[in-house]
């Protein structure tokens, strides 16, 4: 495998517009790059800029044959797909061709965003994973990206939490399929009810793996009700005091209405029902957080 990043997340709508104003108003969010000539013209998309070369990837679709739509019928609204960006797609394919991994249709397809093969949830832990191979027509990271956020002081994308049932068999798995390890295991976390690690995804963000059995927890409620999958993005920010007052001033409040001291640093969690069918956690590090490391 040759992974360079994580390129974008892909986010299922079900009205472009709505969502895309959603965002804008409680995170500070803006989309921008606006197609409607995508998915045989019957997709709107856009991205919004997630500081660290990555982004959204926002998408209302209405074809019922295309991925997108069958995901939002089966979930409703949420996060869908994760984009790994590989400098060598044609030798990746063929490693999983030769695992015997299920490539969608088989091929890899030259589209106007790059070269890309699927690889379904039904292969992984339960969420989608697009490779990606850039050309000269697909989306960059632009140069004059400016601020992550008009409202909040949001600095990148720092991971992904997904949901899973057995930590150890989907880190082997996400190994196995995509030369992805985890490490930095953990079995203290969740008032000793959670086991976690991470997998370091090349542009100082990761993939949060969790395994919880608390039934009171929002991670098992989300397995509960989903199955594996992509559960939260978490959106570093340096001023998550003044975030929340925004919040106040707008109306909104974040879960529990105050800001969690947790092993990762100080967190706040805006939930589904104020987003488009996600989990946001706002997080300000402290000395004993995660970081990512040098090497």
């Amino acid at each position: 495998m040759a992974i360079v990043r994580l390129q974008h997340i892909g986010v299922a709508v079900r009205n472009y517009h709505a969502a895309c104003a959603k965002l804008e108003r409680l995170l500070g969010l803006k989309v921008r790059d606006f197609r409607q000539d995508q998915g045989g013209g019957m997709q709107y998309d856009g991205r919004i800029l997630l500081g660290n070369r990555c982004w959204l990837h926002i998408v209302q679709n209405w074809n019922p044959q295309s991925r997108v739509y069958q995901f939002l019928e089966k979930h409703g609204e949420g996060l869908e797909h994760i984009a790994l960006e590989t400098d060598d797609i044609e030798a990746d394919v063929q490693r999983l061709r030769d695992l015997g991994v299920p490539i969608y249709q088989d091929r890899i397809f030259n589209a106007p965003d790059g070269y890309e093969a699927f690889v379904y949830p039904d292969q992984t832990p339960g969420f989608t994973v697009e490779l990606i191979q850039p050309h000269p027509t697909s989306w960059t990271y632009p140069e004059d990206a400016g601020k992550v956020s008009g409202k909040m002081g949001i600095v990148r994308l720092q991971h992904v939490g997904v949901v899973v049932r057995d930590l150890r068999a989907a880190c082997e798995r996400m190994e196995r399929l995509f030369g992805l390890r985890c490490r930095d295991f953990r079995d203290n976390q969740g008032g000793g009810m959670q086991y976690d690690a991470r997998i370091l995804l090349g542009n100082q963000c990761w993939l949060h793996l969790v395994q919880n059995w608390n039934p009171e927890s929002r991670v098992y409620q989300f397995l509960q009700a989903r199955g594996e999958g992509l559960e939260h993005i978490a959106l570093q920010t340096e001023t998550i005091l003044q975030d929340l007052e925004y919040l106040r001033s707008i109306g909104e409040q974040v879960h529990q209405r105050r800001i969690l001291d947790a092993d990762d640093g100080f967190e706040a969690f805006l939930y589904p029902h104020q987003l488009p069918g996600f989990t946001v956690e706002l997080i300000q590090p402290h000395p004993t957080s995660w970081t990512y490391p040098e090497e």
